[in-house]
């Protein structure tokens, strides 16, 4: 009996130890990292994992918890209350069902970092804004007036954003605006509450080129007027050039 329960209790140790081991593999591939989730069928969405939530840049979901879960070898992957059986391909992609009322297969593929993420520091301005902002033969009309507080020397006539560490700042006319950002582990998708102007609120950058003097980017933006509050579109291949 005793030899029996020894042979057992080993058993489960050595077991418990294997299985714990792949979770901690998996759980490795899939925190700090960004992925392109294709589901058959549906979209493909952009989601990244931190270590206990992850953000889906598309839907602009953002900072909701994930975790692994397992059953007699199974692995499952649990994203607020959706459910998907995963299983690992390779160490850069991961297939799965999405298990709903009606089921979906999935593709998780990694995404490469492709630059540096200090590339991102700096002042930057919109390509057509470039001769306007440095050539000073250009007849430019006199500043709006100024509000309260502040004088014509306080006016930006073309909107100029700097992005230092984790946060992005950008001044146009009499505005001042900052944001905290969101950087996607592979460095493509940046997530912000920017007030660009009087109406309008950056959501989100895609990068698609960055360089030491270009960045070209998806902005997704929100209108936030009186009339017509939470109206999103996003403008392809915004140009921007580093100036500082």
């Amino acid at each position: 009996m005793k030899i029996g329960l020894s042979v057992l209790l080993l058993s489960f140790v050595l077991f418990g130890c294997q299985k714990q081991m792949k979770d901690v593999d998996l759980e490795y591939q899939l925190k700090s990292n960004t992925f392109d989730m294709h589901i058959v069928g549906e979209d493909t969405l952009t989601i990244d994992f931190k270590d206990s939530t992850y953000t889906v840049f598309e839907y602009g979901v953002k900072n909701r918890p994930w975790r692994l879960s397992s059953f007699e070898n199974n692995d499952f992957l649990v994203l607020d209350k959706t459910v998907i059986a995963l299983k690992q391909i390779n160490e850069h992609t991961l297939k799965g069902l999405l298990i709903s009322n009606n089921d979906h297969e999935i593709t998780l593929n990694k995404r490469e970092i492709r630059w540096d993420k200090n590339g991102l520091n700096g002042v930057w301005i919109e390509e057509n804004n470039v001769d306007y902002f440095y050539n000073d033969s250009i007849p430019k009309p006199p500043p709006l007036p100024p509000p309260t507080g502040l004088t014509e020397n306080d006016f930006q006539d073309v909107p100029l954003y700097e992005i230092k560490g984790d946060s992005i700042f950008i001044k146009y006319e009499y505005i001042t605006s900052k944001s905290k950002i969101d950087i996607s582990h592979s460095l493509d998708f940046i997530t912000m509450e920017l007030r660009s102007d009087y109406d309008n609120v950056d959501k989100s950058w895609e990068i698609k080129t960055l360089n030491d003097s270009l960045m070209l980017v998806n902005r997704t933006v929100e209108n936030r007027n009186k009339k017509f509050s939470f109206l999103s579109k996003t403008e392809v291949n915004t140009k921007l050039m580093k100036i500082k």
